[in-house]
């Protein structure tokens, strides 16, 4: 498959930046993984169906929730479009787009390096009100990380008090239900597997997972 150069640019910009800081490209995608077990940071070099150039995307996807792709449950826009129009110039924008994404994802591994400070960052930050369902979902399981119990069963209340009724809304509310009817230690075991059995389905490589932890 022959390679437009603009894409061979983003992806050398990429490799140079990202790279280093451990982060790998997924297949032959604009997408670059930041694996932290529980969460995942990806870059997302978007491009755009009318012209040759880039977005950027970075965001972060929980692995709490068994699923084959990668949600954008945090997500921020970082750059608007920007246009391939020679090869020199893009080289450059496409080196400063690695950077933003390099900045912006060394600061999501700041925000969710302990518990208490992942929890205050997740709940502010956290789209969605007591009837989103995905937001009932990732706010209660950062609070079962951070082993706050109680405020964890209110926001999974608020998940299972949302009216939506679809089939996808229903199996998460059963896998709600089935945490919930465990006691606060079996329930962190359960996200382990949870989120095991997720990166098996992304095909993300086996690791010990540590989620909720009690202090040392």
């Amino acid at each position: 498959m022959v390679v437009s150069i603009h894409n061979k640019l983003i992806n050398t910009a990429a490799r140079e930046v990202l790279k280093p800081m451990n982060m790998v490209r997924k297949g032959q995608s604009r997408l670059w993984l930041d694996d932290n077990g529980w969460w995942v940071a990806i870059a997302e070099f978007q491009p755009s169906q009318w012209s040759k150039g880039s977005y950027l995307n970075v965001a972060v996807s929980w692995q709490w929730y068994p699923r084959a792709d990668y949600a954008f449950d945090l997500a921020n826009r970082e750059s608007a479009f920007v246009e391939f129009e020679n090869e020199e110039t893009f080289m450059l924008q496409a080196r400063s787009l690695a950077e933003q994404a390099k900045q912006r994802v060394l600061y999501y591994r700041d925000e969710l390096s302990s518990p208490q400070r992942a929890m205050q960052f997740v709940l502010a930050n956290t789209a969605g009100g007591s009837q989103h369902i995905w937001a009932g979902l990732n706010k209660g399981m950062i609070c079962l990380y951070a082993r706050d119990f109680a405020l964890a069963r209110h926001f999974f209340a608020e998940a299972l008090a949302c009216n939506d009724d679809r089939a996808w809304a229903m199996e998460v509310k059963t896998f709600i239900q089935q945490l919930l009817s465990q006691t606060p230690a079996e329930q962190l075991m359960f996200v382990k597997r949870a989120v095991a059995q997720s990166r098996q389905l992304k095909k993300r490589p086996a690791m010990d997972i540590a989620f909720g932890e009690e202090p040392g």
